[in-house]
């Protein structure tokens, strides 16, 4: 059967409904419409574009993503419409639609959901509700909702399609049951609303977003030049915009400018380096080139930075029950929680894998379930292979100098043997292993934390301990040495009796004895990666993307929908 409908010169927008009336014909048309006939054009309509994947009046008009969802929830009330009752929107269609007019709130884009468009259409059903006119409407505002649920609850991207080791898919949402039940909701944009993450670090950045936002929108783009190193009692025609961006960013109280506005005073090295902590810099109140660079980053892409740490905040559960560990690899910190925490009850630095030599720390989640105090270090083979072996063969005494051996296997009883040549090139083929020896010495240093996991990774002390105070501490091989390995025991050690205080952590620490913990309850163990994070007073923290994640999740979320699943 041939289409009867023509395109001739028309507008944008009529050229679209006729292409939906079009569609509407062709599904009529087709053989295997089961129960749709051309008596009811709006069942046909909806079903003919569901089937077709596509809806071309969307700013992204491929719906393979909710295709299925949409034919289950159409489906199951013989694709009559959700959203329209007698020609009109239905209140619950006005209240969603008014919901996804605040998406950039959550760090997400209104125009994404169409929420501009849903809007104009839900009013041209009042002139008329043409076949066409519904179908548009319905489908576009259940493609829009779905995509925002999802969105909101679970992010747009599947972590693991960036490498990153985190599970969404038991948080997944049951689509065509939500939808249903918003189209019956006295309350629909509420339990839209409801869905975002109920984390405390969510709940402060996106408080973050919205001031950053209005920072955007106000603050100046000029860029800041000033004399390099510039210092105390240094002036500069500069510094009353330095101080201006400083007030706006909170870093300085306004009105503390002296009678000489063009001076580098205390009062503003003061907020310079409250400038500097915040940013991950070393805070000593010199505006050297590292800082200036931070200095000038546009505020869009702050807010941009916001966005990607509410996207990834999205891929963590929903609640996460008891005592949890946050690593945030960005800024090399750790904080721990106890159940119903709203601030970390435990903080401290951490050192974890050096972004030049490829030895990112990857991203996931395991659960902690034993400590061990003394630990042996299990030189995993790359290492042995590329470090190590070129040492030992220029001096088998290297060797004993750092309490290393040569093993059988990683298990306490393997035989030992000599640091001969031979023996050594075993140990290059990976028929032999390569161990450190407990002690003040060891690389991991007194005590292991151990979350047993596909990456090999773990916390642990270090005799290193000079690292901790740079401000930029990407040095490990993988693994996360940890500042406080007392604090962090008695935190893992809580629900253990209560017989772990620190004097015995301490003493297990320097015994004579290899001691493994077995912990009561196991703590999840979450290693994440935000380059922005916010507290409860309002502080907003930002740090360099070292694994270059950021890039890859923006380029991802630029492709727009479809995402993959």
């Amino acid at each position: 059967m041939t289409s009867p409908f023509r395109f001739y010169g028309r507008s944008p927008g009529l050229s679209l409904l006729i292409l939906v009336a079009s569609l509407l014909w062709q599904t009529l048309a087709r053989a295997d419409t089961p129960s749709i006939t051309q008596e009811d054009p709006v069942a046909a309509g909806l079903q003919g574009m569901i089937r077709e994947a596509t809806h071309p009046r969307l700013k992204w008009a491929n719906i393979l993503d909710v295709q299925a969802a949409l034919d289950q929830l159409y489906q199951g009330r013989s694709y009559r419409p959700l959203w329209v009752d007698n020609g009109r929107a239905t209140g619950q269609a006005t209240r969603l639609i008014e919901a996804l007019e605040h998406a950039r709130e959550n760090g997400l884009s209104n125009e994404d959901y169409d929420s501009d468009a849903l809007k104009l259409w839900s009013t041209e059903l009042a002139s008329g509700p043409a076949p066409a006119k519904i179908v548009s409407f319905d489908l576009g505002l259940s493609v829009a909702v779905m995509r925002y649920a999802s969105n909101l609850y679970v992010g747009r991207v599947n972590p693991r399609h960036v490498n990153f080791g985190l599970d969404i898919e038991p948080k997944k949402l049951d689509l065509p049951q939500f939808l249903a039940e918003l189209s019956r909701s006295e309350a629909p944009a509420e339990r839209l609303q409801a869905l975002e993450p109920k984390l405390k670090f969510y709940e402060h950045l996106k408080a973050a977003l919205a001031r950053y936002t209005e920072l955007a929108a106000a603050t100046s783009r000029d860029v800041l030049e000033l004399p390099n190193k510039f210092k105390l009692g240094g002036h500069d025609s500069q510094v009353p915009k330095l101080r201006s961006l400083l007030v706006a960013l909170g870093d300085l109280t306004e009105g503390t400018e002296n009678q000489h506005p063009e001076v580098y005073d205390k009062a503003l090295e003061e907020g310079v380096k409250r400038f500097q902590e915040r940013h991950g810099l070393l805070a000593d109140g010199v505006v050297g080139k590292s800082t200036l660079v931070q200095l000038n980053v546009p505020m869009t892409q702050r807010v941009q930075q916001i966005q990607l740490g509410l996207e990834r905040l999205r891929w963590l559960p929903e609640h996460i029950d008891g005592r949890h560990i946050v690593v945030n690899i960005p800024s090399f910190e750790l904080f721990g929680f106890n159940d119903g925490s709203a601030k970390p009850d435990l903080m401290m630095n951490v050192i974890v894998g050096e972004a030049i030599n490829e030895r990112n720390t990857p991203v996931f989640h395991a659960d902690m379930t034993y400590m061990i105090f003394r630990p042996y270090w299990n030189v995993p083979y790359k290492i042995t292979a590329k470090e190590y072996v070129p040492l030992i063969l220029r001096n088998p005494g290297y060797l004993g100098r750092n309490n290393l051996e040569m093993v059988s296997g990683f298990s306490p009883n393997s035989a030992v043997y000599e640091p001969n040549y031979d023996n050594v090139q075993l140990l290059s083929t990976g028929a032999l292993k390569l161990r450190q020896k407990p002690g003040p010495k060891n690389a991991l240093g007194l005590v292991k934390f151990a979350f047993p996991n596909n990456n090999n990774v773990y916390l642990h002390s270090t005799p290193s301990q000079g690292l901790f105070k740079r401000a930029r501490r990407d040095f490990s091989h993988g693994c996360i040495r940890v500042e406080n390995p007392v604090k962090l025991g008695e935190f893992v050690l809580k629900d253990q009796g209560g017989e772990w205080d620190s004097e015995k952590i301490k003493a297990a620490m320097n015994g004579d004895k290899q001691k493994t913990v077995t912990l009561k309850t196991a703590i999840p163990v979450y290693i994440f990666y935000s380059t922005v994070l916010a507290d409860e007073t309002g502080k907003v923290k930002f740090f360099d993307d070292i694994y270059g994640h950021d890039v890859i999740l923006q380029d991802q979320l630029a492709k727009g929908f479809p995402y993959p699943p």
